[in-house]
């Protein structure tokens, strides 16, 4: 009797490990069946993203990837990255630059260990792809002549049209490179050291360490994701040497300085531009301030602006402010109006704490006066 119980246990217990077994098979193979389908799913998806270039690109032409003029090291970066994109997936892609690197970005660079993109001087004829920007005025000279298939930009749109078809991916990130990173995971190219480096390096500079209110959670969560891949253990002393290199003007007059990160823009039909300066704290600002107002004279005639703005700003660690120059009367009047107030005019600047973002804020409230007056 004790025996034939005995066996009734065993048996019992047979049956409980072979229905273990078998949910644990059962669930193994239903989650490799699941992998598996993820990963279709995902082969598809970056077959089907990798599909808009088809229908754009040649073989068999060189495209030359350029940021805009007085580069910053969100377009150079940019520059590189898509074009080294695009190499990955079988193109010939060669990154340009359309103006003299700033001292930030050769540092980038030379600490990154790659060259400095070739200076391109037209566009005519070429085809192209424009990273951050997507305006005439600041892109390539010969630009209306080129061929232009993509726009890869974190600004508003700008004034270039094709009439052809065209990839346009434009989003509202503190950076370009953010965006470019995105792609490069929707193609599935692998993001390596290198790659991740300049990228990062893209995003810390265009949000100032992820400080500027341009920022969003997209560009916060890129640079996490980079830092390793990037060899970088700390980004604040990495963007600290950034800003250092930035704010280094040796070796450069007052007009290469005004020129270092120049733009324009137009406005219900008035051609207006703002140069940015960075510098360390407000007694530099105060007297940089002063170097642009007296360069005016020097640097007005070669370009054709009815307003020219100087943006001096202090931007890092707590520190925020802008002194804003204007150059003549007409860019007094039209900063007062977009200001609305919030500036002190100082005799030469008008004192702004705390700073704001020339691509979020002052454009955007100087277009808007000048669309309430247009130029006749």
């Amino acid at each position: 009797m004790e025996n034939k119980h005995n066996r009734l246990i065993f048996a019992a217990a047979v049956a409980v490990v072979l229905i273990i077994a078998a949910f644990l098979i059962g669930t193994q193979i239903g989650s490799s069946k699941a992998y598996a389908e993820h990963q279709e799913i995902e082969e598809k998806h970056i077959t089907w993203n990798r599909s808009e270039l088809k229908y754009l690109l040649g073989t068999d032409e060189t495209i030359y990837v350029a940021g805009h003029k007085s580069p910053d090291t969100d377009a150079v970066c940019s520059a590189i990255l898509y074009a080294n994109l695009l190499q990955e997936l079988g193109y010939d892609a060669q990154p340009v630059v359309l103006g003299e690197i700033n001292n930030e970005t050769k540092y980038v660079l030379e600490t990154a260990g790659v060259e400095e993109p070739p200076l391109l001087e037209d566009a005519s004829g070429k085809t192209m792809v424009l990273v951050d920007h997507s305006d005439y005025q600041q892109s390539a000279d010969g630009i209306e002549d080129a061929n232009i298939i993509m726009i890869i930009d974190h600004h508003g749109d700008g004034t270039v049209i094709t009439g052809n078809q065209i990839v346009y991916d434009a989003r509202p990130y503190g950076s370009t490179a953010t965006i470019i990173g995105m792609r490069y995971i929707n193609y599935g190219i692998e993001i390596g050291p290198q790659t991740a480096m300049l990228m990062l390096a893209a995003i810390l500079s265009d949000t100032k360490n992820l400080q500027s209110d341009n920022t969003t959670p997209a560009d916060s969560g890129a640079l996490e994701d980079l830092k390793a891949s990037a060899g970088i253990e700390d980004v604040d002393a990495f963007y600290q040497d950034m800003y250092k290199a930035l704010i280094s003007y040796e070796g450069k007059t007052d007009e290469d300085i005004f020129f270092s990160d120049y733009k324009e823009y137009e406005s219900s039909g008035t051609p207006f531009a703002i140069a940015c300066v960075d510098v360390y704290d407000e007694d530099e600002a105060k007297l940089m301030a002063e170097r642009m107002k007296k360069v005016f004279p020097s640097v007005l005639p070669s370009i054709d602006m009815d307003i020219v703005i100087v943006q001096v700003s202090v931007f890092h660690d707590g520190l925020s402010l802008n002194y804003l120059v204007p150059a003549n009367d007409v860019s007094a009047e039209v900063l007062e109006a977009a200001l609305e107030g919030q500036a002190v005019f100082d005799g030469t600047s008008y004192v702004l704490k705390p700073g704001v973002s020339r691509r979020q804020v002052l454009v955007p409230a100087i277009s808007d006066v000048l669309e309430w007056h247009p130029k006749e």
